[in-house]
């Protein structure tokens, strides 16, 4: 009986030794900012924009707005964070409503939803979102960039009309007009319109 007591006491003592070591080991890091090569991570959780060799990781906000005139509009936003996800996520990204009005514009997350709120990363890579693009009566429309906010200068934003095999460049032109023709599918829908992020490396 003893000789169990005592081992009992040895293994108890042992475990405690190993807790207190491990203890000991972890660093202090309240405050401290914790720096990797991606992105600057602080210990309540918050992601701030980094920078690594394939350009930086962003947190920015694009908005674009498609109309047929001054009262036909439907508009979405990109919300670029590192920490998001490029497919549907429930409560980061908002699904587009199909609606009554003459013009419908959606962003297409990477599993094929159409959303007015698409959250997703940007990095140096870059990045190419599907627009969806439809109407209810077939004429000339304006695909816009209203306002792009954090977006590194170093990124070149493209509109590419996969339909017209044109592109453009909408930093330097954030309006493009095009048409939709009823009798042409292809003139509308999920693939004619692509906006492409390029990372431009100095």
């Amino acid at each position: 009986m003893m000789k169990r007591e005592i081992t009992a006491l040895l293994l108890l003592s042992g475990l405690m030794f190993y807790s207190c070591k491990k203890t000991a080991v972890q660093p202090d890091t309240d405050g401290i900012t914790i720096t990797t090569p991606a992105t600057s991570t602080s210990t309540t959780g918050q992601t701030t924009t980094g920078s690594n060799a394939d350009g930086p990781s962003v947190t920015g906000l694009v908005r674009l707005k498609m109309s047929k005139d001054s009262i036909n509009t439907d508009g979405i936003l990109i919300n670029f964070k590192p920490t998001a996800k490029p497919i549907y996520v429930i409560g980061e990204d908002a699904p587009a409503l199909q609606g009554y009005g003459v013009v419908t514009l959606s962003s297409v997350s990477s599993d094929n939803i159409p959303l007015a709120i698409n959250s997703l990363p940007l990095s140096g890579k870059g990045r190419s979102i599907n627009l969806s693009v439809s109407s209810t009566t077939e004429g000339v429309y304006k695909l816009a960039m209203e306002s792009i906010t954090s977006v590194p200068s170093g990124y070149e934003v493209w509109l590419m009309d996969g339909y017209k095999k044109d592109s453009v460049d909408m930093r330097q032109n954030p309006s493009y007009s095009f048409n939709i023709y009823k009798a042409d599918t292809a003139s509308s829908g999920r693939n004619r319109f692509k906006l492409t992020f390029r990372y431009k490396v100095n």
